[in-house]
């Protein structure tokens, strides 16, 4: 903010009168302020000065109206049930950091005769401590900034909007992004439990073991997913892929062939839930190197959901109660999953007993997978890039056997076998998902899954993935809930009214007679 050395205030308020349920005062604001000079920074210096006051008026009405409205609150006291033996003690200073600064206001103190016990009624009746308090619209504020920017350049912002530099401190707007998230992630959750209590035995028999345990555990799946790959062990002992994976998913036809870069449509009796992790740098105190945060984007009949939470249990449960409300789980609309196949996915998928059901390795993460592997495996660069291409060019037509094929035989000439051992196991834990790209592309339907990542992009790695930075076990999660539920058109009405809003569903599908 520009200097307003020089700017004198003089504001003038009328007394704060209540007439029913309404409040009036009246306010007269003097401003006097240094004639600026008739250059390019002149409107940028009004602006600057006519913030400031605006800040000291808004201070001043604050002060006026909560004082007026303790007073109103131990009037209510008095005239209320024993009200005959309370009597007014005094007031006490009371401190609220707001949006435009911290504001010193008197609350008064009552005592009671029958146990001489004293009491600030505006403590208990406005949910705030004995000295001080930062409004919801700060927290929001603080919110929003970290949302986008380092706690350092959000703190300088909203000191400098609040004209106020000693505001907040660090330390208290890190506090403040997990604290807003995790209540939000509890109300979610919260839906969630309220949805599936509605749901019919079968139903919550069919979404599987996943909601039998608690939402709050933190996940432990291997990092690395999967073990090394081992031909001897049962585990590995794969089915052969279903037919449907072929062509697409059972029951849908092809549609007239349409161009790469035509928007993938998703039909009215289908929802895509598109689950990722996204793993941040963890701070020492936590003991861990890495944080896992958890989303989904649910898409529907036009219509997208994004969810997030700190946990695989608690992301499953919002998945699994969006599924009852969108018909899934009554055969209304059938499922299909997309992701890059991880462990934690998979136990979840297979878990659920819902009948049409399919799920696809995202192309997208299957060619990064390849990408890295063959990187790591080393060796001649030419020979590298021809095995990729094959490898690739295989996959593509969902020819898993030929490319471990491909991977047996360049074994001879890497500098590091183990990366394509690795490749293998994953190719094969994976292979009754790896369906014929090219056809689902010319058939007009989906092969990766780019929502969540533009989702995981914005919530969480253009902002919490940066050098230098770690995180709590919660910081990341609650951002990302934050992002999802504004994605949503969720986060106002939270805000306003402290609970979400009911879901805006699509249209319930019609069966043919």
């Amino acid at each position: 903010m520009r200097d307003t050395d020089g700017l004198q205030t003089t504001i003038a308020l009328g007394p704060v009168n209540r007439v029913g349920p309404d409040l009036s005062v009246s306010l007269e604001m003097v401003l006097t302020l240094p004639m600026p000079d008739q250059d390019e920074h002149l409107p940028d210096t009004i602006e600057a000065n006519v913030h400031a006051a605006a800040l000291e008026a808004q201070r001043r009405l604050f002060r006026a109206l909560i004082e007026k409205t303790d007073r109103e609150l131990v009037l209510e006291v008095r005239n209320g049930k024993g009200g005959e033996g309370v009597q007014r003690r005094g007031t006490r200073p009371f401190t609220f950091k707001t949006r435009f600064g911290a504001v010193k206001v008197e609350r008064s103190r009552i005592s009671h005769k029958q146990d001489d016990s004293i009491e600030i009624p505006a403590a208990s009746a406005w949910g705030t401590p004995h000295q001080l308090a930062i409004t919801g619209n700060l927290r929001d504020a603080v919110c929003d900034q970290m949302s986008e920017h380092s706690s350092g350049a959000s703190l300088e912002e909203i000191c400098e909007q609040a004209g106020d530099a000693d505001l907040l401190g660090r330390s208290t707007i890190i506090e403040i992004v997990p604290e807003q998230g995790g209540r939000l992630i509890t109300a979610q959750r919260q839906r969630a439990r309220t949805t599936l209590a509605e749901a019919s035995d079968a139903e919550l028999e069919a979404l599987g073991p996943c909601l039998s345990v608690d939402p709050d555990r933190v996940s432990a799946h291997a990092p690395d997913d999967d073990p090394p790959f081992d031909p001897e062990n049962p585990e590995w002992q794969q089915e052969a892929p279903p037919e449907w994976v072929v062509t697409g998913f059972p029951g849908c036809d092809p549609s007239p062939p349409v161009s790469p870069d035509e928007p993938r449509a998703v039909d009215d009796d289908v929802v895509i839930v598109e689950p990722d992790e996204v793993k941040t740098k963890a701070q020492p105190a936590t003991g861990r190197k890495e944080i896992g945060t958890f989303t989904a984007v649910v898409l529907v009949a036009g219509m997208r959901y994004a969810l997030a939470d700190a946990t695989t249990d608690g992301l499953w449960l919002q998945v699994s109660a969006l599924l009852l409300e969108l018909e899934v789980l009554s055969g209304g609309r059938r499922l299909l999953v997309l992701g890059d196949g991880a462990s934690w996915i998979r136990t979840w998928f297979e878990s659920l007993g819902i009948d049409p059901k399919a799920m696809i390795v995202c192309w997208w993460h299957l060619q990064k997978r390849c990408y890295e592997n063959l990187s790591s495996a080393g060796g001649p660069k030419e020979c590298r890039r021809a095995l990729s291409k094959s490898l690739l060019d295989r996959l593509w037509e969902g020819k898993v056997d030929e490319a471990i094929g491909l991977l047996r035989e360049a074994m001879q000439w890497v500098r590091n076998p183990k990366a394509l051992e690795d490749l293998i196991g994953y190719l094969e834990k994976r292979r009754a998902y790896i369906p014929d790209y090219g056809e689902r592309q010319r058939a007009g339907l989906w092969i990766a899954s780019t929502r969540v990542e533009k989702f995981n992009d914005w919530a969480v790695s253009w902002r919490c993935k940066h050098q230098g930075m770690s995180w709590s076990t919660g910081g990341v999660a609650a951002l990302a809930a934050l992002e999802a539920a504004r994605q949503n058109d969720e986060l106002d009405a939270w805000r306003r009214d402290g609970a979400l809003p009911e879901r805006q569903l699509p249209e319930p599908v019609r069966k043919a007679a």
